[in-house]
C-alpha cells in the first residue's frame, strides 16, 4: 500500500460551515507511476554478472549469497523477487527495495548517498526480531504444558476445533498469555527459523503481526518424512486439524486467507517442490487459488477442487484428508487438445453453477438476475450521454463489490482521486457527510478498511504506462476488478494525434486490455462516451465511440439511457445489449439518490394491513326495519 494524502474534508466544506482544517493521511492504497519497479530478469542477471555473484533462480525469485551478512553469517541466503525486485535477506534478516540492493551492488553510484539512510534502517531488523521474540517468549505460556481439560476450554474460546490433541502442539510453539486472551502462532521464514509471532484475540477477528517487519514469516506444520510438498489453507482452523491428522506433508496458512498472497511469503515457499492449494468452495476462493497459483509458479501448483464432497478441513473432520490431497490436479497444462483435459473443469462448472456466475450485487439485485454476477476474466464496456452519472454508478458499482472482498483498482483519468473517493466515502454512509462531519473519521476508516487502490494518472497517458501499472498492482495486490474511466481521457488530443488514425488507437488499446483480463483472469471496466447521437434516440451497441472491435471484444455492455430533458414523463434507466455469459438482457431503472449519491436499488416494504377486530355478538346492532 502506498500513502495517498487524502484531503476529503477540503471537498466537504461549504460556504456556511466554519471548521478546523485537518489534514488526513490516509492509507488508500494508491499506486504511483514513479513507485512501479523498473527491473526485469535480464537487469538482475546483468547485475550479478558484473559482481561475479553465483545465483539460482527459484520458483519466484533468485537466490544467491546476502552480500549484507557474508561475513557473518556463510548460510544466509539473499531472496530477490524475480518481478519487482524486493529483496530479502534468511540471515540478517533485512529487506528492501531492488534500488537500495543496487546501491551495495554498486550498479548506481548516483543514487548511493540517497539511499544509504533506507539500507541503514533495515539493519536494525534482526535486533527488533530478537527483542519482539524475548518478550513474547517471557510473557507466555506454551500450550504443550497444558492438560487436555485446559486445553479443550482454551480452543473452545477461540472458536477453534476442539478435537486437537496435545501431541500435536509439541512440534509447535503456539503459547497464550497469562490473562488467556491471546494465541501467538509461530511465523518461520525459509530457514525454519522463528521470525516472528501471529497474534490472535479472543473477541476480534483481527490478527496482527508481531514484529511488522515482513521478514517472510509464515505460519508452518513442517514434516520432516514429505520436505518437498506442503498444504496452502486459508485458516488456522484448518491448519490445525491437518496438522492434528498427522499427514505426511507440509501445512502452511497463509496470513491473510484468500484475500491476497502478499510478497513477503514468497521466499519462505520457495523451498516446496510442490504445492497444493486446498481453499474454499466459493467463487472468492476459487478464484484466489488460480491467481494465486500464477504467483506462486503454475508448474508447481495443484488445486483441490471446490465441490460439495471436497469441503475445507474444519468443516467436516470425517473426510479423507490424505485421498483428497493425493487427487489434486495440477494447474499448468503443456496443451490441450482433448476434451478430456477439461473434463474436470467443466465438471466443476457445473457442480458449482451458482458460483461460477460471480460475485452477486447487493445494491443492485436487478443486475444479478440479467447479468448473474461479477466474473473475473471478463471485459465490460460501458457508456452514457455526456452528463447522465456514469462516474458515479460506477463508483456505486464497484463499491458493493469491493465490500464483498473484490480487490479493485481505480483508474479515474477525467476526475482527481480526492474527488472520487469522496463521492465512494458518501455512498458507503449514504448521507450527506457535508452535513455530518463528525462521522467523517468512522467512514473514512470503514473505506480504508476496503480493498481499493487507485492510479495516480489523469489526463492522458500512454497505454505502456498504464498497463506496467496494472500489471504491477495485479501482481502485488492480487486485483481482481480494474475500472478505467475513461477510454477518451487516457487517449487524449495531443500533438502527437494529428496524424494518428484514432479508430486504430483504440482499438489497440481496448485489444490490450482483452488480452490482460483473459491472461489475469481479471475483470476489466472500460467507460467509454458514445457518439452523438439524437436525443431522441436510445443508445445502442453501434453508438459505442470507435470501430467495431469494442463491441466485439466485451463480454458485457451496459449503457445509461437518459430520456428525462426529450420526454415529458421521460426517465433513466441502466440498459444490458450485451450478455456474453448467459444471453440475458434487460433494463434496470435508476433512481439518484442525492443525500447518498448513489443508483441503489431500495427493497420495497410488505405493507401490513390491520385488520379491524371481529364484532362480539352483543355489540351487533340490528339493521332498522
Amino acid at each position: 500500500m502506498f500513502s495517498y494524502k487524502l484531503r476529503v474534508l477540503s471537498c466537504l466544506k461549504k460556504k456556511n460551515f466554519s471548521f478546523i482544517y485537518y489534514k488526513f493521511t490516509r492509507n488508500y492504497n494508491d499506486i504511483a507511476v514513479d513507485q512501479i519497479p523498473e527491473v526485469s530478469k535480464t537487469v538482475v542477471k546483468k547485475a550479478f554478472k558484473q559482481n561475479n555473484l553465483s545465483f539460482e533462480e527459484g520458483f519466484t525469485c533468485f537466490l544467491t549469497t546476502c552480500s549484507f551478512c557474508s561475513k557473518t553469517s556463510k548460510n544466509a541466503k539473499l531472496y530477490i523477487n524475480k518481478t519487482t525486485g524486493l529483496f530479502m535477506c534468511s540471515g540478517c534478516k533485512k529487506t528492501g527495495s531492488w534500488t537500495v540492493l543496487e546501491t551495495y551492488f554498486n550498479i548506481k553510484k548516483s543514487k548511493k548517498v540517497k539511499l544509504r539512510s533506507e539500507a541503514t534502517d533495515e539493519e536494525s531488523n534482526y535486533d527488533k526480531i530478537e527483542k519482539t521474540l524475548k518478550e513474547i517468549q517471557n510473557s507466555t505460556v506454551e500450550l504443550k504444558y497444558l492438560n487436555q481439560n485446559d486445553l479443550q476450554s482454551i480452543l473452545k474460546k477461540f472458536k477453534l476445533p476442539e478435537i486437537i490433541s496435545n501431541h500435536t502442539f509439541e512440534s509447535l510453539d503456539i503459547r497464550i498469555n497469562e490473562k488467556q486472551t491471546s494465541l501467538f502462532f509461530p511465523l518461520e521464514n525459509v530457514e525454519s527459523e522463528i521470525v516472528g509471532y501471529r497474534k490472535i484475540h479472543s473477541r476480534s477477528t483481527e490478527d496482527i503481526v508481531l514484529p511488522n517487519l515482513l521478514c517472510g514469516g509464515i505460519l508452518t506444520a513442517r514434516n520432516t518424512k514429505s520436505k518437498d510438498t506442503a498444504v496452502l489453507i486459508p485458516s488456522i482452523s484448518d491448519f490445525l486439524v491437518l496438522a492434528n491428522s498427522k499427514l505426511n506433508v507440509n501445512i502452511v496458512c497463509l496470513p491473510n486467507s484468500v484475500n491476497n498472497l502478499p510478497l513477503y511469503v514468497l521466499p519462505s515457499l520457495e523451498r516446496f517442490k510442490k504445492l497444493v492449494l486446498w481453499f474454499g468452495c466459493d467463487n472468492k476462493s476459487w478464484t484466489a487459488a488460480r491467481n494465486f497459483a500464477k504467483k506462486l509458479g503454475e508448474k508447481r501448483c495443484h488445486l483441490v477442487r471446490p465441490t460439495d464432497k471436497q469441503l475445507l478441513p474444519h468443516l467436516d473432520i470425517s473426510q479423507d484428508f490424505k485421498s483428497i490431497i493425493s487427487a489434486a490436479q495440477p494447474v499448468w497444462h503443456k496443451s490441450v487438445t482433448t476434451f478430456s483435459s477439461l473434463r474436470a473443469d467443466v465438471l466443476s462448472d457445473l457442480q458449482n453453477v451458482d458460483k461460477v456466475q460471480g460475485v452477486k450485487w447487493k445494491r443492485y439485485p436487478t443486475l444479478n438476475k440479467i447479468l448473474k454476477g461479477h466474473r473475473t476474466g471478463e471485459l465490460t464496456i460501458f457508456t452514457g450521454p455526456t452528463g447522465c452519472g456514469k462516474t458515479t454508478f460506477i463508483s456505486d458499482y464497484s463499491l458493493d463489490l469491493s465490500i464483498q472482498g473484490v480487490n479493485t483498482l481505480w483508474g479515474s483519468f477525467e476526475i482527481r482521486n480526492a474527488r472520487l473517493a469522496k463521492t465512494m466515502l458518501q455512498q458507503l454512509a449514504g448521507i450527506p457527510l457535508d452535513e455530518n462531519l463528525h462521522l467523517f473519521d468512522h467512514w473514512a476508516d470503514q473505506l480504508e478498511k476496503l480493498p481499493i487502490y487507485f492510479m495516480t494518472f489523469h489526463g492522458q497517458q500512454s497505454i505502456k504506462v498504464v498497463m506496467e501499472a496494472i500489471e504491477h498492482a495485479t501482481y502485488v495486490h492480487d486485483i481482481a476488478h480494474v475500472i478505467i474511466d475513461n477510454l477518451q481521457f487516457m487517449m487524449g488530443t495531443g500533438e502527437e494525434q494529428k496524424h494518428m488514425d484514432r479508430f486504430w488507437k483504440q482499438d489497440v488499446i481496448i485489444a490490450c486490455f482483452r488480452e490482460f483480463a483473459t491472461r489475469k483472469n481479471c475483470h476489466v471496466t472500460l467507460v467509454i462516451h458514445p457518439r452523438k447521437e439524437r436525443d431522441a434516440e436510445d443508445l445502442t451497441s453501434n453508438s459505442i465511440f470507435g470501430g467495431a472491435k469494442a463491441s466485439q471484444e466485451a463480454d458485457n455492455i451496459l449503457i445509461i439511457q437518459d430520456k428525462r430533458l426529450s420526454a415529458v414523463r421521460g426517465k433513466k434507466y441502466l440498459q444490458v445489449v450485451k450478455n456474453r455469459y448467459s444471453g440475458d438482457l434487460g433494463i434496470m431503472p435508476l433512481d439518484f439518490d442525492k443525500a447518498s449519491l448513489s443508483f441503489q436499488q431500495k427493497r420495497k416494504e410488505k405493507k401490513t394491513e390491520i385488520m379491524d377486530p371481529l364484532p362480539h355478538k352483543d355489540n351487533i346492532v340490528p339493521p332498522p326495519i
